[in-house]
């Protein structure tokens, strides 16, 4: 009985693993129709139930920033920056919230269903390590440059995150904290001017980025 048992599992385990293999090879080439028919036979056949899904990869939920590097280089090359302002960029790149692009405290533990405080000026001094003052003055030229962006009271975020004027948003069009094609409606409401005709220094001449991702 025992070794009835046994071969039954073993059976059961092998007839699972073909099924889930057959599933992943028809996964690209049947339409969703067919995926669902496909599902539903499987369910009458064992009485489980099934789904098609992408397996994960190693990588997957690694955090990342992204430099729009020809918006970048652009910059760059007109003087646009300082070099203060590109080594501040570099440092605030590991503090954004993910689609929003506002700048946050660094959590000690991460739960995806707490909300981290937005970070202002006199934490990103203590953060960085560096003097509340000079930091402020870069925040404050890159702020009238269009690099970050500060919210208008009562702007909420798709995330539910309420903002205020001490929140701080740097410009997805430099550094973007997400996918590129889904930035927050807030976010790209405050940065909807920024960056566009745009002088440098005391010359009249207009500048553009190259790419506008919104």
């Amino acid at each position: 009985m025992k070794k009835a048992l046994e071969q039954a599992g073993k059976n059961a385990r092998i007839r699972d693993s073909k099924i889930e293999e057959i599933i992943g090879e028809a996964e690209v080439g049947l339409s969703a129709e067919q995926q669902k028919m496909l599902l539903q036979i499987l369910h009458k056949t064992t009485g489980d139930d099934y789904f098609i899904a992408k397996k994960r990869k190693k990588n997957d939920g690694v955090k990342f920033v992204q430099i729009i590097t020809e918006n970048l280089n652009y910059l760059c090359e007109v003087g646009y920056l300082t070099s203060a302002e590109k080594a501040f960029l570099l440092d605030i790149s590991r503090y954004l919230e993910i689609k929003s692009n506002v700048i946050i405290e660094k959590a000690e533990v991460e739960y995806e269903e707490i909300k981290v405080n937005a970070a202002t000026p006199t934490y990103l001094a203590k953060a960085l390590g560096k003097s509340r003052a000079p930091l402020s003055v870069i925040m404050n030229d890159l702020l009238k440059k269009g690099i970050l962006g500060v919210a208008e009271a009562g702007i909420t975020t798709e995330e539910g995150r309420n903002c205020t004027s001490r929140t701080w948003f740097v410009n997805p069009n430099i550094l973007c904290c997400g996918p590129k094609d889904n930035i927050d409606r807030a976010t790209q409401q405050i940065f909807r001017r920024s960056l566009k005709n745009f002088t440098v220094g005391d010359t009249k001449k207009k500048h553009n980025l190259p790419i506008y991702l919104f």
